[in-house]
């Protein structure tokens, strides 16, 4: 985790006065990742930093951890990329890196992003090329405190069938940009999941 730690670090140090930083943090009752659950605590506690630069550029960390005793059961996060708008379409192109505890598994995704409105398409594509991931997703105001995001996903490995999963999402705005959100979601092997979780987002 030191690495993203050193990230975080040299973002904060670089970010120019016409750039936008941000940090959050939060609680949930699972982290689920794709339709399966990535933790055995009962509760997680999760923390991030993004920065969006000039250019489109965008870069950011985020980590959980489900034991504040034992960091085996820990994940950290570290993205990049650059998305480009044109109208109410944008493209973006990403990588993400993944450090997990437990079974000490590093990977790394390439991702491209393709958004209209409240649509988004996007396909990752891990490093060794193993598998592919497609996601469609949608989002949606329902009123002006809350809105409701669709999401479908398709795992596509080398060599095991297809898996779907799927997820419908409600979120809730509070205030000082504190955000409740309930989650169901459904994967072909695990089944269903209720998640509950609260976040804060602190601008700077």
């Amino acid at each position: 985790m030191s690495k993203y730690l050193l990230l975080l670090s040299a973002l904060v140090l670089a970010v120019p006065s016409y750039a936008e930083f941000t940090t959050n943090m939060g609680a949930a009752t699972k982290y689920m990742f794709r339709g399966v659950k990535q933790s055995d605590a009962d509760i997680t506690i999760n923390a991030g930093a993004d920065y969006v630069g000039p250019y489109g550029f965008y870069a950011g960390a985020w980590a959980y951890t489900g034991s504040i005793e034992d960091f085996d059961t820990s994940e950290a996060n570290a993205y990049g990329g650059f998305a480009y708008s044109l109208g109410n379409m944008a493209l973006g192109l990403g990588i993400i890196g993944y450090e997990r505890g437990g079974d000490k598994l590093d990977n790394t995704e390439y991702n491209v992003n393709l958004a209209w409105n409240a649509y988004r398409l996007s396909a990752y594509q891990d490093e060794d090329e193993t598998y592919v991931y497609k996601e469609l997703a949608a989002n949606y105001d329902i009123w002006d405190e809350a809105g409701i995001a669709l999401k479908a996903g398709l795992l596509t490995p080398e060599e095991s069938r297809e898996l779907w999963d799927y997820s419908i999402s409600v979120v809730m705005a509070m205030p000082s940009n504190v955000d409740f959100e309930v989650q169901l979601t459904n994967q072909q092997q695990k089944g269903y999941s209720l998640v509950f979780g609260l976040s804060q987002q602190f601008d700077w």
